[in-house]
């Protein structure tokens, strides 16, 4: 009798499932800087964002990906959770256009799209977000210890829903951030 050891059977499941065991995917908030314009506070905001093989797949199969980035304001509270002062929630959308050979970002709130000839420059664009206004400065308390927080995520729902399922159980599709930290100063 052959003995096997207990990785296996699950290894031979994840291979049945098509799920791959290497990520090859990763989102990072590099920077994120915030000021006050007539009486707006807007933040500028650096991202990284790397695709794994399978999302890479199914954009070049014209998948179009949405990624989610949520800013908040929270108010530091020493004995109590801290208090959710402003919040947004931004997503943009790369798509690749087979015919044209061009990779499109589309920002559904301004309406903008930008153009790029590969992958990385797509990416890249993406990353660089400017003036996105989070909210009055008048509901920034002065007084207040503030501060933000901002993460990047692969937003899974807004994929096919043949895809949804396999996107949800693979680690691969998980594209998400940790959250930046900032200090907010008037």
């Amino acid at each position: 009798m052959i003995f096997l050891p207990r990785a296996v059977p699950m290894l031979t499941l994840l291979s049945i499932l098509g799920i791959s065991l290497a990520y090859g995917a990763d989102a990072e908030i590099k920077q994120v800087t915030g000021k006050i314009i007539d009486g707006f506070y807007f933040v500028d905001a650096t991202l990284g964002i790397e695709l794994s093989a399978d999302s890479r797949e199914a954009i070049e199969s014209g998948v179009p990906l949405t990624f989610v980035i949520d800013f908040r304001i929270e108010q530091e509270r020493r004995f109590l959770w801290d208090k959710n002062v402003l919040a947004l929630r931004r997503s943009l959308e790369l798509a690749h256009h087979a015919l044209a050979d061009s990779y499109v970002v589309t920002d559904p709130v301004t309406g903008t799209h930008s153009v790029s000839p590969s992958l990385s420059g797509a990416l890249k664009t993406m990353g660089m977000l400017s003036s996105i206004a989070i909210g009055k400065a008048s509901d920034l308390d002065s007084a207040a210890d503030l501060i933000g927080r901002a993460r990047v995520q692969l937003d899974i729902e807004s994929l096919p829903a043949p895809l949804r399922p396999i996107a949800y159980i693979s680690p691969s599709w998980r594209i998400k951030s940790d959250w930046y930290v900032w200090r907010i100063v008037e």
